[in-house]
């Protein structure tokens, strides 16, 4: 639904020395269906995915926190064949990124050096089950880049929850906080949330243009 992030993370990994394949004949992770309590539905897909990424050696990148947390929580709650050697390889994209950072042997991008000041917001599956302030940590270590973390909580869209019309203005409540946030940045502040449903609520109701971290990086390589 989003191309534009998927080719934002492929831009960013290839200038960081990376060659990235896509995994042909995927499905969606189950996220939506475990969501609305569909697990045959979720166990179905699960076993799809595993079976095509069991037994490899490479990272499996993840650019949505939500389809991360399936793949190294849900599918091992299950007790799905494969589940705990492919979550051992899981990983979000900027904490891999962070990891390289340190340092790693690989190229160092060509960053253009360009002045950004840039906001960010943190998904809920990432503070469970990831580095809670990974993407801002990342952004911060970019030439030229100003972040202010977001002391928020969750973006009240959860998923389908927020779409729900009997949900409609609980998810609005929810979101108050981070919409006020967003409203009461400077005039030029980029906005970054790695969660789509994060994207879409905060874009729908604070009227903003929000990226995602990998986004953000995409805009600070040089370009010819």
């Amino acid at each position: 639904h989003e191309a534009r992030v998927g080719r934002a993370a492929v831009a960013v990994l290839e200038a960081f020395g990376f060659e990235v394949s896509l995994v042909d004949g995927r499905k969606c992770c189950g996220r939506p269906a475990a969501s609305r309590g569909l697990l045959g539905e979720l166990r179905r897909l699960g076993e799809h995915n595993l079976g095509l990424l069991a037994g490899g050696t490479e990272p499996i990148v993840f650019l949505e926190p939500s389809c991360y947390s399936v793949f190294i929580d849900e599918y091992r709650q299950l007790g799905l064949r494969g589940a705990g050697e492919v979550a051992s390889r899981c990983v979000l994209v900027e904490d891999l990124l962070l990891y390289l950072t340190d340092g790693d042997g690989l190229e160092d991008p060509p960053w253009s050096r360009r002045e950004i000041t840039v906001a960010v917001h943190g998904h809920c599956h990432t503070k469970a089950l990831a580095r809670p302030i990974g993407a801002a940590s990342l952004l911060g270590r970019t030439p030229g880049a100003t972040v202010l973390p977001l002391e928020t909580g969750c973006c009240g869209m959860a998923g389908a929850f927020g779409r729900l019309e009997a949900n409609r203005e609980l998810s609005r409540s929810v979101a108050e906080p981070l919409v006020r946030a967003v409203r009461e940045l400077a005039p030029g502040t980029l906005v970054a949330a790695a969660g789509t449903s994060c994207r879409h609520q905060s874009q729908a109701l604070a009227d903003v243009e929000v990226l995602h971290p990998v986004e953000v990086l995409a805009r600070t390589l040089e370009t010819d």
